[in-house]
C-alpha cells in the first residue's frame, strides 16, 4: 500500500471494527427474534444494525471517494452515484467493489433509506430477515475485495 493512503487505510479499519461490532449485535438480536417475538424492541433493534452496517460501508466508500478518488456525488442521488463509483472508479483508479457486490448492498441501501423515513413500529422481523440472513457472506466479500483493493494501492 502506498505510505500517501496510509490514514485512509487506518480510518476503513477502524470503521470495518465498528461493522464487526454492529453485526455482532445483530446476530444476538436476531437470535432473540424467534422465541422472544412479543418484545416490542427486537424489531427496531434490528432495523437500527441493518441501518448501521449500510451505513457504515457507504462511510468507507465515502472515505475512498473523497481522499482516493477525489471526487464526492453530489445531489438527489448520490448514495446511488456513490456505489456505482465503487465500481466504476475516475480513469486510472482502481476499483473497490464489483459490480456483483454492489447488486447484493442495493436492497440494505433500500432498507436504510425505508428505516429513515419510517417508524421503528412499523418495522416487520419477517421482511428483514433476509437482509439479516445474508449480512455475513456479504461483509466477507466486502472484507475481501477491500483488502485486495489495498493490495493493488
Amino acid at each position: 500500500m502506498n505510505e500517501e493512503y496510509k490514514e485512509l487505510w487506518e480510518d476503513i479499519l477502524d470503521e470495518e471494527k465498528a461493522i464487526e461490532e454492529t453485526l455482532e449485535r445483530l446476530s444476538k438480536v436476531r437470535s432473540r427474534f424467534d422465541s422472544q417475538r412479543e418484545d416490542f424492541s427486537i424489531e427496531p433493534a434490528m432495523g437500527t444494525y441493518l441501518m448501521n452496517f449500510y451505513n457504515g460501508t457507504e462511510n468507507i466508500l465515502k472515505r475512498i471517494s473523497k481522499r482516493y478518488y477525489l471526487t464526492m456525488p453530489k445531489g438527489e442521488s448520490w448514495h446511488k452515484e456513490l456505489l456505482v463509483l465503487s465500481f466504476n472508479p475516475p480513469e486510472g483508479k482502481i476499483p473497490i467493489f464489483n459490480q456483483d457486490i454492489v447488486s447484493r448492498l442495493y436492497p440494505y441501501r433500500n432498507f436504510r433509506h425505508r428505516f429513515v423515513s419510517g417508524y421503528g413500529f412499523q418495522l416487520r422481523g419477517e421482511k428483514m430477515l433476509e437482509l439479516v440472513d445474508n449480512i455475513k457472506p456479504l461483509w466477507s466479500d466486502i472484507k475481501k475485495v477491500i483488502s485486495d483493493f489495498w493490495d493493488k494501492l
